[in-house]
């Protein structure tokens, strides 16, 4: 895989001159989003089933979703480059596709900010945008600074849940690796420690961990019926978050992408755990 992500990024250089000709396919909503906000969204002419944001884009032919990512169906819609997330599409597509000679971008996605920074400036580079990605970065350094300076008033470490599900079938808390990584900068900490990835929610250890907030995607929210409906789920009513009601939840893709947006939801997030900044 080193090998050929090497061979086409350094084809990219040979690539960026027909700027107008571009005909972008992108594989994982936090790309999507970079690629957008970086001006050339107009020229994505197909993306993946995550990719939800900006809206305009789920207009656009969709090529599937991970496993069912095939190399025809791309190559059916004549991409000029696909920029893909690491082991989001297989690696046999992968393949098929520089040999059928398309320009490929793969990115190591890692949920942290020195990466959001690094993801942005690769895929700026690779698009000929570098301009517009160092001003993106750039945003993203304002908003955080901006958001430690919020911090610098706070008066509590608020323990928080943060819970991903789909209705009442799937539950999970996150942990390391996940969204919840956005609390290392909002002055909070996860409520239960020592977790990789999402767990399904354990209603003895939702109970023994008592977080002060539960903080969700929303369409995770809405699904359980609005905060009367997690209110339901067994344990949570017994908690302080559920006692107090302080279950909150930001846009799903601006939580979980990590991206152009990244600095905009830690404020987001500082206002929502931190109510006491809020008429600061």
């Amino acid at each position: 895989m080193k090998k050929l992500i090497t061979i086409f990024i350094l084809g990219i250089s040979m690539f960026c001159h027909a700027q107008e000709s571009l005909r972008i396919i992108t594989a994982g909503s936090a790309i999507t989003e970079i690629v957008c906000a970086l001006g050339e969204g107009s020229k994505i002419v197909a993306s993946d089933k995550t990719s939800l944001y900006p809206d305009y884009i789920q207009k656009l032919p969709s090529i599937g979703y991970r496993s069912g990512i095939n190399a025809e169906g791309i190559l059916s819609l004549k991409p000029t480059i696909v920029i893909a997330e690491k082991n989001y599409v297989e690696e046999v597509v992968l393949q098929q596709l520089t040999t059928a000679g398309i320009a490929l971008v793969v990115i190591d996605r890692k949920l942290n900010v020195e990466d959001t920074k690094k993801m942005i400036l690769q895929i700026g580079k690779s698009l000929n945008r570098n301009d517009q990605a160092a001003k993106l970065v750039a945003s993203i350094e304002t908003n955080l600074k901006e958001a430690q300076q919020m911090l610098a008033n706070k008066s509590t470490e608020p323990k928080v849940l943060c819970v991903y599900n789909r209705g009442t079938a799937t539950i999970s808390a996150a942990g390391a690796e996940t969204f919840a990584e956005i609390l290392k900068y909002t002055g909070a900490k996860n409520a239960i420690q020592n977790i990789d990835g999402y767990k399904p929610l354990n209603t003895e250890s939702l109970i023994q961990a008592n977080p002060d907030y539960i903080l969700m995607l929303t369409s995770g929210l809405e699904s359980l019926g609005g905060v009367d409906g997690v209110l339901k789920v067994q344990g949570v009513a017994l908690t302080k978050a559920g006692k107090q009601k302080q279950i909150v939840s930001v846009d799903g893709l601006k939580l979980t992408n990590f991206g152009p947006r990244f600095g905009e939801a830690v404020k987001e997030v500082i206002i929502l755990l931190h109510p006491e900044l809020a008429a600061k």
